[in-house]
């Protein structure tokens, strides 16, 4: 149901709406804030969702807005923000890529004592897909660290390898560089992460080993991102959750790249299906 504004405080966040001839005050969050506040005033209606908490803010009693699905503004006649619409778009956005690269990282972790540490990719995997879904090339290796140098034992143990084991099967970081880049001039995909850490690690891998830059943030799909926007989510979700979740199946997450990046694969073939359905049912 639609919400006229009726006042706003933007120093606290907060806005009010006659509900049952009643006004009722609520807040947003930090998160929420910082993307809805500056539409929020007196000339929009509001679409949400509401906790059943309250919170005190200066003596006055405020329920938690948990999302928003429409904000629109009456004066100017154009939806701020739809969330339904939303949906639609990123149906659009994924099926307007021809290919996907599902990558996952392992890096380094720093010994109980090592200062000044800068994550390493020591491990990865990755699988490229066409837009039918077909899987073209796939890959996983281990990296030789330049910074941690030998690697430590708790790196190790969390990829459940010995040293001998590690040294014997890991290249250098270069050749990773090569077929990455070749990979990326021949298909140009968009390349799809759990989260923002292997983006982040291969950002640092550039500058550690002084290469010219491959990505830009705007390459990569954060599929974590996108669930919690589609599923209007506050908390993170961890991506074999989101697998269990989809397929009615647990697995054991082992700390594999390769593993991490088909199952990546598997959640985002099964997120576009649900989009695909969801999309298709609301809009018809």
């Amino acid at each position: 149901m639609r919400y006229l504004i009726k006042k706003v405080d933007y120093k606290n966040k907060t806005f009010y709406c006659e509900i049952g001839n009643r006004m009722t005050g609520f807040y947003l969050t930090n998160r929420l804030s910082k993307l809805f506040l500056e539409y929020i005033n007196d000339n929009v209606y509001v679409d949400f969702l509401a906790s059943e908490k309250t919170k005190k803010i200066n003596n006055k009693l405020y329920y938690q807005v948990l999302h928003f699905n429409e904000i629109y503004n009456f004066k100017t006649k154009v939806f701020v923000y739809n969330h339904m619409q939303l949906k639609s778009q990123m149906l659009d956005f994924l099926r307007s890529n021809e290919y996907f690269l599902f990558l996952d990282l392992e890096m380094t972790i720093p010994s109980y004592r090592q200062k000044e540490f800068i994550p390493e990719i020591v491990q990865y995997g990755l699988v490229l897909m066409s837009q039918n879904g077909k899987v073209i090339f796939e890959n996983e290796g281990y990296i030789k660290p330049v910074r941690q140098e030998p690697i430590s034992r708790r790196t190790l143990k969390f990829l459940s390898i010995d040293e001998e084991y590690f040294y014997g099967h890991a290249n250098d970081y270069n050749s990773f560089y090569s077929m990455l880049r070749k990979i990326i001039t021949d298909y140009k995909p968009k390349i799809v992460v759990w989260g923002k850490n292997d983006f982040l690690a291969l950002d640092h891998s550039y500058k550690i080993h002084k290469q010219k830059r491959l990505t830009e943030r705007n390459d990569f799909i954060d599929l974590l991102k996108l669930h919690k926007d589609y599923f209007n989510l506050r908390d993170d979700v961890g991506l074999f959750k989101a697998y269990e979740t989809y397929y009615q199946e647990n697995i054991e997450q082992v700390h594999n790249a390769k593993d991490d990046a088909m199952i990546t694969k598997h959640v985002f073939d099964a997120f576009l299906k649900y989009i695909i359905s969801d999309v298709n049912l609301k809009g018809a």
